[in-house]
């Protein structure tokens, strides 16, 4: 194998991995799963990356590869990176708490605009002046129909390795993409990645349903009819996926807060205004209220 991990760093033909720190990441993180995106951008991963190490991003992955089979390493795969945002998967909500993050650079949906020309809102692609850039037509429930970008070789590969490494070191349970984990709000990877030859390649057993994926992933399409259009409107790069699952002192605090309004709004409006006779409880009760407000302002912000 080609690619090793070590202490949560990335190492490729003994070398280590290009690393630029990213400071969007939480706290320490075992992973169960890897999840594969798309970056969504043009065709260069130097936009990406710098994207993704910016603090105003809100976003992050562990990795991103580039069209040539580039690995830049961003966070530790033993750290939190934010790529998941709202997901779940398996009963586990917010994935970034249980899955190392990939980011393939691929534009997702295209619109056609000509002959060998294609385009959304973020990039044009013109397999005339670059044959070597495949776009297909394609069509399922969770993608919707449109033209996509088929992942370069050395893209697949490079995957394909550094998830076999990954598997290998943390005992990977499945692969899996964001569209799977977040359905109806992303749609990435696109319909033309090979999930099930990764899955195959990379595991070293097979997770149920391997050769079944999801049906929404499907394709269902027979001709170009029906496609979809891509909004061309103005594009923001924003999309924080900072979200992660709360801590066991958070969820306790959360539990707490939670039982203590049931128990409050439980009384009597006869018995609450005897109880507010006493001087000390009042203390008690705004000493409380200002706790319990500035707890629950500090776990709505994480």
């Amino acid at each position: 194998m080609s690619i090793t991990i070590k202490n949560g760093m990335g190492f490729r033909n003994g070398a280590a991995m290009p690393f630029v720190k990213s400071p969007n990441h939480g706290g320490a993180l075992k992973p169960r799963f890897i999840v594969i995106h798309d970056t969504a951008s043009g065709l260069k991963d130097d936009g990406d990356i710098a994207w993704l190490t910016n603090p105003a991003a809100k976003v992050s992955a562990h990795v991103v590869v580039s069209r040539q089979g580039k690995i830049t390493q961003l966070v530790p795969f033993n750290v939190v990176a934010w790529h998941a945002g709202q997901s779940q998967w398996k009963g586990l909500k917010f994935m970034n708490s249980y899955a190392v993050g990939i980011e393939i650079d691929n534009p997702g949906k295209l619109q056609k605009v000509s002959d060998g020309v294609y385009k959304n809102e973020i990039c044009t692609i013109d397999t005339n002046k670059d044959p070597s850039l495949k776009v297909e037509y394609a069509k399922t429930t969770a993608h919707g129909a449109g033209y996509w970008l088929h992942y370069s070789p050395e893209q697949i590969a490079a995957v394909t390795d550094l998830c076999a490494a990954l598997a290998e070191t943390f005992k990977i349970e499945d692969i899996i993409t964001h569209w799977m984990i977040s359905p109806g709000r992303k749609i990435d990877t696109n319909p033309l990645y090979p999930l099930d030859q990764l899955k195959a390649s990379a595991l070293p057993y097979h997770p149920v349903g391997l050769l079944s994926p999801p049906e929404d992933g499907e394709r269902h399409d027979t001709d170009e009819a029906g496609e979809e259009h891509v909004d061309l409107g103005e594009h923001s790069d924003v999309r924080d996926e900072s979200a992660t699952a709360p801590g066991k002192l958070k969820a306790f605090i959360k539990s707490k807060l939670t039982a203590a309004s049931g128990l409050f709004g439980g009384l009597s409006i006869t018995s609450f205004l005897g109880v507010l006779q006493d001087w000390k409880v009042i203390v008690a009760l705004g000493t409380f209220i200002l706790i319990g407000l500035a707890l629950w302002i500090w776990l709505e912000k994480e």
